[in-house]
């Protein structure tokens, strides 16, 4: 639709050059003389104001949906944590298992016990050996 045809009597604008001066005023009859351009410009300014106030505020719209994240993640995260704890006690009690059985191992030179079964094995495996010797000069050939 041309703007001289929509009621307009002003040539639509050019944009607005680099030189333009913000603080110029229009002579008061230009203002009055289009009660139309009053209308559309006091409406624009209002749909601006209002979109800048919702803008302003959406700031609170993020921090709502932040803390509504955080009340669902927390339970899943307090989960977490406890199956965590639960595994760091099972590695630190399997880590102690470890730490006594090298240390007993290391120590199994000197306990006489041991040293007593490891003289009784190695007279059983010569006594074994013996008894197979045995057993094959006894028995025939063929």
């Amino acid at each position: 639709m041309d703007r001289m045809a929509a009621g307009f009597d002003m040539p639509p604008r050019q944009g607005i050059s680099r030189n333009y001066v913000f603080d110029e005023e229009l002579p008061a009859t230009h203002l009055n003389s289009h009660p139309e351009t009053n209308n559309l410009v006091s409406s624009t300014c209002q749909k601006c104001s209002e979109s800048l106030h919702l803008l302003v505020n959406e700031t609170s719209l993020a921090c709502y949906r932040i803390e509504e994240h955080i009340q669902k993640t927390i339970p899943h995260l307090k989960s977490i944590d406890k199956q965590i704890s639960s595994v760091e006690g099972k590695m630190e009690g399997a880590g102690y298992d470890v730490d006594y059985t090298t240390e007993y191992l290391e120590n199994m030179d000197v306990i006489p016990e041991l040293q007593n079964i490891q003289g009784w094995l190695k007279n059983a495996l010569i006594n074994a050996g013996k008894i197979k010797d045995l057993h094959e000069k006894k028995q025939p050939p063929g």
